[in-house]
Formats: C-alpha cells, sequence, structure tokens
C-alpha cells in the first residue's frame, strides 16, 4: 500500500470527505497518539524545525487535508521525517512507505523488492518487483529494474531495511 493524493470532490463528496476527516480526528489520531486509554504508548508529534524542506502533513492548511485512507501514513511518514531530520540526518531526498514500513530515499540508494520467477528450464531466477530509488531521478531505479547495477548506487533489500515507524517513534 502506497500513499497517494486524489483530489477532493464537491458536494456530497466533499462532505463525506469532512465528516471522515472529524471522525478520523475523534477516533484514529487518538489510536495514533496512544490516547485510546488501551495502555498504548503515546506518539507526540515533534516540533517541525524550520529548515525541514518537506511538507509536514498536520501543518498543512485544512484546505489540503486529505481522505481518511491516506492520513494515517502521512502523518506516520511526517513524524517519521521530523525525528531522522532532528536526530541530524539531513541526507535523505525523499520518503516513501510500503507494507507498513518507511523508506528514506537517498541519493544513490535503491530499495528492491526481490520475488522469484521460474524459467522455460525449470531454474528459478530473482527479479526486482519493486525498486524505490532517489526522488525526481528515475534512471537509476530504471537501471536496477532492468538488472543494471550502476556503479556507486548501494542497492539495499526492502524486506531486509526500512524503518518500522511505531518502533522508531516510540523510541
Amino acid at each position: 500500500m502506497s500513499t497517494t493524493i486524489r483530489p477532493r470532490g464537491m458536494g456530497s463528496t466533499k462532505y463525506r470527505q469532512v465528516l471522515r476527516i472529524h471522525l478520523l480526528a475523534i477516533f484514529g489520531l487518538s489510536i495514533i497518539c496512544g490516547c485510546s486509554g488501551l495502555g498504548s504508548k503515546k506518539i507526540e508529534r515533534p516540533q517541525v524545525p524550520p529548515d525541514l524542506p518537506f511538507a509536514i502533513v498536520w501543518l498543512q492548511p485544512e484546505e489540503k487535508a486529505v481522505s481518511i485512507d491516506e492520513l494515517t501514513e502521512r502523518e506516520l511518514l511526517g513524524l517519521v521525517l521530523v525525528k531522522k531530520w532532528n536526530e541530524g540526518d539531513r541526507g535523505f531526498v525523499g520518503v516513501s512507505m510500503n507494507d507498513g514500513k518507511v523508506y528514506l530515499h537517498y541519493p544513490n540508494v535503491v530499495y528492491v523488492k526481490w520475488e522469484d520467477t521460474e524459467l522455460p528450464d525449470g531454474t528459478t531466477t530473482k527479479y526486482a518487483s519493486l525498486v524505490y530509488g532517489p526522488g525526481g531521478d528515475s534512471t537509476i531505479s530504471d537501471q536496477v529494474s532492468e538488472g543494471i547495477l550502476p556503479p556507486g548506487v548501494q542497492v539495499l533489500d526492502m524486506d531486509d531495511s526500512g524503518i518500522d515507524p511505531y518502533a522508531y517513534l516510540s523510541r
């Protein structure tokens, strides 16, 4: 599951979105922040540094609000970005989320999901079924998808990489 932004609708669609957002504010965010009283740890929103070059969802104006299925992922991405930035990690150029893990995008680093496929002769080989690379330049990702490993590029296995946002944020 990846985060995407969809345009907001008008009329009853807009009403449903506002209702969903309000319901999320009442119920969903209480779970994310650990305010549900069920013994979960509270994850507090950190102060966003003024030099952070990424848009953080909880700082966006209401008219840029996203639908309920996007807010949770975007909230987690923002929390991880801010914490990493505050810890001094400033080298990333983007971020994504897949299967509940957060992947910070660095220049010359790609994350690859490897799959096995059976060849006509009965042998199996691995192929890159999903490649996440540095933002803005798909050249490296395209090359890795084609089986070309560019020099100076670090290839990380998605299954062994990424950040579990709940574990990371509760430290």
